[in-house]
């Protein structure tokens, strides 16, 4: 019997679907742009037009929050700072929480309303206190991304309003949302469903409805004009397991949150997190000629793992490969290296490694004593 390839496509399909199984050709997003990373590593996971142009929408604050977040880390700046309002921040058209010329608000109260219901006013009152003006917090967003590396990003505003010198790609978001998320403090807030301000009177609501209808979703980011569409860089957490995406140009807000939800799942359902080594326990040694103690041991600031293949055996293993023109003495937590994870032979993960001692330079008796056994080792190793 003879059976038309069509028909061969379709039974296939229909057995891949009663299997559970979506071959991995046949998956895709129904937006403009589309990117699934693990935030760890920034290994991406699912692309599709992830370096085309496109207008991010309020998708652009997920740049003005790691601003801010640095801000706050380095102390230039602290929560309960008071932030004045602007007569240009009280006269920001779109999202906002209706600020007036002379208002005062905490940075706290001012972020809150950022991350959960996208306030411009907000933005450009706070962009104005770090920077002076707008202006040059916007230079200081465009310098930040230079710094990222990033080829398809500038930005003409703290906002997200439309204009035609503003736009970014599905990739480079998640590059800006994966350096955002080293700051964990962002996910208290980004994660807050109901709040107010105001002593209660104004009441916040999050325009992410994904953190309310998704397991472990606690962020990050919505975007909406006419000209973006529908726009998401979100992320969700699953035990040890942190997934980052980006969506843009969705063509409704419910549709934004379905297909967030279909690329999560996808890489929830494709890949796992498989821890490596532990940030407080020693995890090898580096040899460094010239020191006292040629083998240093080593350790990292942060666990360390690599995503893989769910269901398919993956042996990993690792290698430490020393920095080059290591300069003695060294202190205690001096950068010394870098651990590769490897999978078949290919690199699948790196991180920096850390001297867990001082290391004292050899003195002169000791390194010529190594020379004169070195020299005989390599003399009877060419007999």
């Amino acid at each position: 019997m003879i059976v038309k390839k069509g028909w061969l496509l379709t039974i296939c399909g229909i057995l891949c679907f009663m299997a559970g199984i979506r071959p991995a050709e046949a998956f895709s997003i129904d937006a403009k742009a589309a990117v699934l990373m693990e935030p760890v590593s920034g290994k991406v996971l699912y692309a599709q037009n992830e370096h085309e142009r496109l207008p991010p929408a309020s998708v652009t604050k997920v740049m003005s929050m790691l601003l801010i977040m640095e801000a706050v880390d380095s102390g230039r700046i602290g929560w309960e700072e008071k932030i004045i309002t602007s007569t240009m921040a009280a006269g920001m058209g779109g999202s906002q929480i209706y600020l007036k010329e002379g208002e005062e608000m905490t940075l706290r109260d001012m972020f809150k309303a950022i991350a959960v219901v996208s306030a411009n006013d907000a933005s450009t009152a706070v962009a104005e206190h770090l920077y002076g003006s707008d202006v040059d917090f916007v230079d200081a967003m465009n310098a930040r991304a230079k710094k990222l590396k990033l080829k398809n990003t500038h930005f003409a505003n703290e906002t997200g309003l439309p204009d035609p010198d503003h736009y970014s790609s599905a990739y480079d978001l998640a590059v800006i949302s994966r350096e955002l998320l080293k700051y964990p403090e962002v996910l208290k807030f980004t994660s807050i469903w109901m709040d107010s301000l105001r002593d209660g009177k104004f009441i916040l609501r999050n325009t992410n409805e994904l953190i309310r209808v998704y397991q472990g979703a606690d962020g990050l980011k919505t975007g909406h004009t006419s000209e973006a569409k529908y726009c998401l860089a979100a992320t969700a957490k699953r035990g040890d397991f942190r997934l980052l995406s980006v969506i843009l140009g969705a063509e409704s807000d419910a549709a934004r949150v379905a297909q967030t939800k279909r690329l999560l799942d996808y890489g929830f359902r494709n890949f796992q997190w498989k821890p490596v080594f532990e940030s407080k326990k020693v995890i090898g040694r580096v040899y460094i000629k010239g020191a006292k103690q040629e083998q240093v041991p080593v350790r990292l600031r942060s666990d360390f793992g690599v995503v893989v293949e769910r269901d398919k055996e993956s042996e990993v293993t690792t290698e430490i490969t020393p920095v080059k023109n290591i300069k003695l003495p060294i202190k205690s937590g001096t950068r010394i290296g870098t651990v590769s994870a490897l999978v078949d032979g290919k690199i699948i993960g790196q991180a920096p490694v850390y001297a867990a001692e001082d290391v004292e330079k050899a003195n002169f008796l000791v390194r010529g004593w190594r020379w004169i056994l070195d020299f005989f080792k390599k003399l009877f190793g060419k007999k």
